[in-house]
This record gives structure tokens, sequence and C-alpha cells, in this order.
């Protein structure tokens, strides 16, 4: 029989993640009797539990886990990212591994919108004023001519995945120009106004009020914006970062903020992460810093669940499964 691992919050040492609902033990168990579905809830037994785990749904693996897990044939992750358990003895080896893209689409595109809209209407400085005591209309009004709306403006999205697309649907809906690249070929999505290659990062930037970085992290995209590419945007655009904070270079932005070459930049990712205690990015008030958290949303694990169950009828079936990571590429 299959053995099939459910590893998370307590088990995985992720701190303020709820426990993995009992019922949907039961629902995954009843839908696929010729598995045994193991939830490991004690940390003191995890290592035990993965030793003869065929196959392991989380988000955190290491060396130490897979030097364990011998009997280990797959890896589903329930993050879209999967460069933080692609170690080299992992690429390596046979395991599959999955991940949930999909599963953020909407919550992510939502976060992003946010911060646009928190930035379009001048929202965070209206929010800093409020804690000060003050009913600033005087000093709202002196930013005139920095307050307006998304309508008519240009987003452009690094990396048309589920994320990206979904930030693209929302900007469209908003009366967006909606300008977006991809690494793969496939046909132009009927809420993008104009679909790029990787080679045109320059059109993308030189034409966008708000570039949207949505890009999974790869050998290719760390760095990918540095000095070169941030003077390439327009004076005053703004910068959101929800893919990985080593795409963007730090010390380059922070410089193009401080001197104001860019209107703000709205970072739910860093690098490193988390920020050094000292770092510039807590006290800019051109920035709008979230702590890694626009993934997160309500209902999170039966959505996860959902995402997952399909799959592992594919891999019980011995069909081809669906979210199937490229290991040495990254994504």
């Amino acid at each position: 029989m299959t053995k099939v691992s459910i590893s998370f919050a307590g088990a995985a040492g992720l701190a303020g993640w709820p426990d993995f609902p009992l019922t949907l033990v039961r629902q995954l168990q009843d839908e696929f009797p010729q598995a045994h579905i193991n939830l490991i809830q004690d940390p003191d037994r995890r290592l035990a539990e993965l030793a003869d785990t065929e196959v392991l749904c989380a988000v955190r693996f290491n060396k130490k886990d897979l030097a364990i897990a011998t009997r280990l044939k797959w890896l589903h992750l329930t993050s879209a990212g999967a460069t933080h358990v692609l170690f080299p003895e992992l690429v390596e080896s046979d395991v599959i591994v999955t991940n949930s893209r999909g599963l953020y689409g909407i919550p992510i595109a939502e976060h992003v919108l946010g911060m646009m809209l928190m930035f379009a209407r001048r929202l965070h400085d209206a929010y800093r004023l409020q804690g000060e005591g003050k009913w600033a209309r005087q000093e709202m009004l002196s930013r005139f001519s920095l307050i307006a709306e998304l309508h008519g403006r240009t987003v452009g999205i690094i990396g048309l995945g589920s994320i990206g697309l979904a930030v693209a649907e929302r900007c469209q809906a908003f009366g967006m120009r909606v300008v977006a690249n991809k690494r793969r070929g496939g046909g132009k999505p009927a809420c993008v106004d104009e679909l790029l290659g990787p080679d045109d990062l320059p059109q993308l930037l030189a034409q966008s009020d708000y570039v949207v970085v949505a890009a999974p992290l790869t050998p290719e995209t760390r760095g990918l914006v540095g000095e070169p590419e941030l003077r390439l945007m327009k004076p005053g655009a703004f910068i959101l970062n929800v893919g990985r904070g080593a795409i963007i270079q730090e010390a380059a932005l922070i410089q193009a903020l401080k001197e104001d070459r860019l209107g703000g930049a709205g970072l739910d990712v860093t690098d490193p992460e988390p920020p050094e205690a000292d770092s510039e990015l807590f006290h800019l008030p051109n920035v709008i810093l979230t702590p890694h958290y626009s993934g997160i949303r309500s209902h999170y694990w039966e959505h996860a669940v959902a995402l997952f169950r399909p799959i592992l009828g594919q891999y019980l079936r011995g069909e081809p499964m669906d979210n199937v990571v490229d290991k040495r590429g990254g994504y």
C-alpha cells in the first residue's frame, strides 16, 4: 500500500500555520483506499515517519529528509516556488517534484492590486498621517499631482504564469493596459494587450507605470532587475515584487527609491528574507513592505487539497502528472 505522508505546521516547524484538518485526511483516505494517508503531527516522529513514505506532501524538505526517505518517489510542494528544495542531491535523484501552481493566483493578485491602489490613491501617506493623529486634508492636497487612478495606466507583468495571469485579469478589469512577458511560447490571453518575449524586458519596463514581478526564481531570473533596468523605467513608476526577492537587485532598488527615480516599491518578498534589522526598506516612505504573506487565503487547506487530490489520483493510476517541476530549470 502506498504511504502518503502529509507534514505541515508543528511537525515541520511552521509556526503560525493552522493544523492540517483531520476531516481532509479522512476525505483523502475515503477517496483513495489503495493508499495509506498519514498525517505527521509529532515533530519528534517526523524523520521516522519519512523512512517508509512513498509520497510526501509538504512545503519544506532538506538533505537530511532525503537521506532518511529512501522509499520516496514523489514530493508535492504546497508552495508555487520550488527552488528552496532543489538542492543537488534531490535534483540528481529520481524523486518527482510537483508544486502548487494555481493555488495562489487569486490572493496574490488581490494583494498586488491592493498595493497598486495604495500607491495610486496615496493611502499609505494618509494612513501614516492618521497615525500621527492628523486630519491631514492639507497635507494630502499638497500631493495633488501624485494622486491618480489605475484606469488608463499601463502595467507590465514579468512572468505570465498563473499568478501573473491573475494579475493581468484584474488589472484589465480596472481599465489598465496590460503588457506581459513570458519565457515559454503560447497564444496571447484576452486579458493581455501586448505579449512580449523574455528578451523584450527593456520594452516592457520603458512603457509601464507599474511593473509587477511575478516570475519564479531561476538562474536566468536571479538579479534580473538591476540598476540598468531600473533606469529604463519611467520616472515615478512603481515596481511590485511578489515573485522572489533575489530577482531584484536590492541595493540598486534602494538607491533608485532614495533618489525618487521611482514612485515607490511594493515588496512582499526581499533578499535576504527577512531583511536585515537596519535595512532602509523598513523606513523609506515610498516602500510598502509585507512579510511574504500575499499567498495566504481563506480556506487554505481546502484549496490546497483540491489541487493535490487529482495529482494524487494521476500518480496512483500511473498517469502523467500535472504541475511537475523541471528540477534543473527550477520551476
